[in-house]
Formats: C-alpha cells, structure tokens, sequence
C-alpha cells in the first residue's frame, strides 16, 4: 500500500511502499530504502559526531524497520521520520540529493574526460606554484583526475627532487625494488627502459595485482635527439573497443595472463585480466604491459579469441588516432594514472646527448584525498545538516 502526501512549499511528494520511500519534485523521483534511511541518521544516538562514525549497529536494526510517520519540515528543508522502532531521525534534503543512489549513471567515471591524439597539450603547471600554492595544486590534481596525465614543469633537477615533490602531495609507494629508479641509457640493457629502442606504451608493475596507480617520472636532463614521450589513454581506447567490438573487450575482462619483473634477489608476478572493472561495470585497472607478459596459460578454447582481442587491442594502442608524441625537456615531470594513462617513448641517439630520469610510484587514492582535503570535502555532510530531530 502506498500512502501519498504533498508539501506545498516544497511541491514535493512523498510516496511509502513496503520497504522503500518516494520522493518526487517535479519531473525527478528519488527513491529510499526504509533500512538504507534508518543506517543513516545522523543523532548522536547513532552517530559519532566528530569522525561521522556509526554508533549504530547496522545488523540490530529490524527486518520489518518501517515509518510510522514522514512529513517535511518546510522551515529547516528537512525530512522527518519516526520510525517503527520508536527512533526519529530528520534528514537533510539538500544531502539526500547528493546521496540519492536510485539515480546514479552507471559506466560513468565521474570527473573524466577521455582523449586521444587530438587533445591540444597535456596540462601544465610550474613546480614551485604547486608546492606553495594550495590552489595550484588543487588544479593539477584536478587535471590529473580528469584527464590522467599532468607535467611539473621546471622541477629542480637534482638528485631525489621527485621523492622530494612526491612527499608534498601524498607518499611514495614502496615496492620491491628501488625507491627511486635512475632511468639512463645502459649498454649492458637489463630491460628496454635503458636501451636506446622505442618503447612501446604501457603500464608499469602490472607483475603486482594492485598495480601502482600514479607514477612520477622526472626528465632531470633529456637533451637527445629522438625520445620524444609517448601517451596513450587506455581509458578511451578500451571505451572504443567496448563499443564496436564487445565481444573482444569482454575477452579481455575475462581471460588472465600472467606478468613478472624480477631482479637477482627480488621477484613480483601477478596473473590477472589486462582490463578488471568494478561493480559498476567500469574500468578501474588497464594494465599493458607487452615486454613483461610471460606464455598465456588459458583453457585453449580461449587462446585463439584473446590473442585476436590483444592484437586488436595492441593495434589501437600503436595507432596515430590515440597516441600523443611530444618532446619533453629537462626539468618536467610526468605525473600518470598510470591504471589508466599508457606512457612510452620513441627511440634515441644515446651519442646526441644526456637523457637521465628518475621515478617514483604512489597511488591515486593518495592524491584524491589530498584534493579532498585542500577543497574542504573530506569531512562528511551530516544527513540531517546539523540539526537536532
């Protein structure tokens, strides 16, 4: 049964189901489950106000939990409901908008913007700008967080600056080897990285199942002919392979392949799908990484589709439509999503000049939270705006 009442200054309805409520103001309708309501008020009864901590036990609270009444409060743009367990809360109506779950996008990444080759530039900032100005640095984690990809121009270009910047932003990622790698041109060559040759985009460590999600890689002296940077959004290939060839993309959500680095006393290897989505159905790790994949070890059913779904793959991300080139020089410093963003370099003369580049690894989640704290959002918006039911 579903009972029905207006208020007239907010020309809202409010509808009662078995287990849900309705809200509707004009042409939208937001719909509550009467359990998801009562786990979220926010009296000091059930919340800890300083921390936004639940006091609340979510599993005490009823099976048949159910309003006894709802009405709007007109004077503090507020939903009250007493409840069947003899409990009243009061909901804020600006927070049950921002909370409202019935009407979310699914397969949107929120704040992104996918690009291929024809984005303009990559956005810039000056280094001793994002260090000292907390708004500067707001927008470069912006830009980050929208398209994947930023430069620091004019970062010093001494040993151990990018451990240095990487401090002032979030923390370095430990992992297995070293801290700060030292990117130089190597003869001996104990991978493609320090070998003068082309270097094909892709990610880093795809060898642990939680890939580094940010890497800082700081050009402190690139005079070479040859090398310029390569980047590719993965994002934006994988949203064009989804669309006109499902069936390959879904392949590569489904068929694991395994990835190792390893040096003399240390060894990472993992074994996970290139593409992992998350309960949305969006794509939350991209990792390619062509020279670190060892032999598929897949039903053989599925060999043959996922290597015409990788070459496929490969193509695209080899191709003009999606790659961006450009000369990066000394003193930047690349900052990539690296879970989404594919970097790489064409080949150089080693004998033309000093090309030296140092990198760190950090993760994504880091650097939001850091944007969450300089824009004032990181602390919960109480759901009954700070007003006593």
């Amino acid at each position: 049964m579903t009972q029905q009442h207006t208020a007239a200054d907010h020309q809202t309805v409010i509808g009662r189901a078995d287990r849900h409520l309705t809200l509707t103001t004009g042409q939208r309708e937001s719909r509550f489950h009467y359990v998801w309501l009562r786990d979220n008020c926010w009296c000091d009864d059930c919340r800890v106000t300083q921390s936004g901590e639940r006091r609340l036990f979510t599993a005490d609270i009823p099976d048949d939990i159910a309003p006894v009444d709802v009405r709007l409060d007109a004077n503090q743009g507020a939903l009250r409901v007493d409840w069947s367990d003899g409990h009243l809360s009061s909901y804020d109506l600006t927070w049950l908008d921002v909370h409202d779950y019935s009407n979310h996008e699914d397969r949107v990444h929120p704040h992104v913007t996918l690009w291929a080759s024809t984005l303009p530039s990559v956005p810039r900032f000056e280094h001793d700008d994002v260090v000292t100005d907390s708004g500067v640095q707001m927008a470069y984690l912006q830009a980050l967080r929208e398209y994947g990809v930023a430069i620091v121009s004019h970062t010093p270009s001494v040993d151990g600056e990018v451990e240095r910047f990487a401090e002032t932003i979030g923390h370095v990622r430990e992992t297995a080897f070293e801290r700060v790698h030292n990117v130089r041109h190597d003869p001996k060559g104990y991978n493609v990285a320090h070998t003068p040759l082309e270097l094909k985009p892709h990610s880093d460590l795809p060898s642990y199942h939680w890939p580094p999600s940010i890497q800082l890689l700081h050009f402190l002296v690139n005079e070479t002919t040859g090398g310029e940077t390569v980047l590719v959004d993965g994002w934006a290939v994988l949203s064009d392979l989804r669309r006109d060839n499902p069936a390959a993309f879904d392949t590569l959500c489904r068929v694991p392949v395994t990835f190792q680095l390893f040096s003399e006393d240390e060894d990472t290897r993992a074994t996970a799908p290139i593409v992992q989505l998350d309960t949305a159905g969006r794509v939350q790790i991209f990792r390619f990484s062509n020279q670190l994949a060892l032999p598929l070890d897949a039903p053989f059913d599925d060999v043959g589709d996922f290597y015409d779904a990788y070459r496929t793959l490969g193509r695209m991300i080899d191709s003009d439509q999606y790659r961006m080139v450009f000369k990066t020089t000394s003193g930047d410093l690349l900052t990539v999503h690296s879970h989404r963003v594919l970097h790489g370099r064409l080949s150089f003369d080693p004998t033309s000049g000093a090309r030296h580049l140092q990198d760190v690894y950090m993760e994504f989640d880091d650097l939001m939270d850091r944007l969450n704290v300089l824009s004032g959002t990181h602390k919960p918006l109480p759901s009954n705006g700070g007003t006593t039911p």
